[in-house]
């Protein structure tokens, strides 16, 4: 039995995909492939002959969206005996030995439920956009969350013990329902990021949460309402912080984010 199993929510991307399973397929790390096609149309097809580790295509009969079609990955996960969960998405690419690299950091700390890293945003043409480089410490991840999630959600790997005690997405969040999860997770355990770049995330415009922008930015506030801790500041600036950027077109957030090179 595998020890890692890779979660990868598909809709109508077989392009992006491919790109995304070549990226996995180079990496020496024991694990298995969970793609879910979201109902595309047409169906999606994957030769799961093709790749060197394991592949599984499980099918939704309607299109529900990427939360429904992560937990419905979950559920097939769960109870398999995998001790991690390796959180992708169909067009971002790993670099190096990702998998392997936080597998060994969750082995060598048992406290730690999650385990992310920095992230190349760029653009549909794989020109670098800017470089996340999120807070590495559990400490400073915790002082993040109410202003922004401190994860790259596809550069992200979770103990799946932890997973089961907090519960899975939140159906209630058709969006943003990884910045929900990691509010429960980082309340309950010890979280932490490695420094190294170790996903190409593809910023496309098409993608949900840029194309809802504004949507995301709402469920984000309702997420931060909701994990809400009234005697933090930052709980009160997060919110505001957000309500801000609901004034800005993304467009001005990325070109500044460009420019300084990074984003934090």
């Amino acid at each position: 039995m595998s020890r890692i199993a890779v979660l990868i929510p598909v809709y109508n991307q077989p392009r992006a995909l491919e790109r995304t399973l070549a990226s996995i397929d180079q990496q020496s790390a024991d694990l298995e492939i969970f793609v879910v096609d979201d109902a595309s149309d047409p169906p999606l097809a994957v030769d799961e002959q093709r790749w060197r580790h394991p592949l599984h295509l499980l099918t939704l009969q309607r299109n529900s969206g990427c939360t429904e079609a992560r937990n419905m990955g979950l559920k097939t996960i769960l109870g398999k005996g995998f001790d991690y969960v390796a959180l992708q998405d169909a067009g971002d690419t790993d670099i190096g030995e990702r998998m392997a690299m936080q597998a060994a950091y969750l082995d060598t700390h048992p406290d730690c439920a999650v385990v992310g890293g920095a992230a190349n945003y760029v653009s549909t043409a794989g020109e670098l956009l800017y470089v996340y480089l999120p807070p590495v410490t559990s400490q400073d991840i915790r002082k993040r969350m109410p202003y922004v999630s401190a994860f790259a959600h596809p550069a992200s790997m979770i103990r799946l013990s932890a997973l089961e005690a907090v519960g899975h997405y939140d159906p209630a969040y058709p969006i943003a329902g990884d910045y929900e999860l990691f509010f429960r997770l980082t309340a309950r355990f010890e979280t932490a990021n490695l420094p190294d770049v170790l996903i190409n995330k593809e910023d496309n415009p098409n993608n949900l949460s840029i194309g809802r922008r504004r949507e995301s930015l709402l469920y984000r506030l309702k997420a931060q309402a909701q994990h809400f801790a009234w005697p933090s500041i930052h709980a009160y600036l997060g919110m505001a912080w957000t309500c801000i950027l609901l004034l800005f077109p993304y467009s001005l957030v990325v070109a500044f984010k460009r420019w300084r090179g990074v984003a934090h």
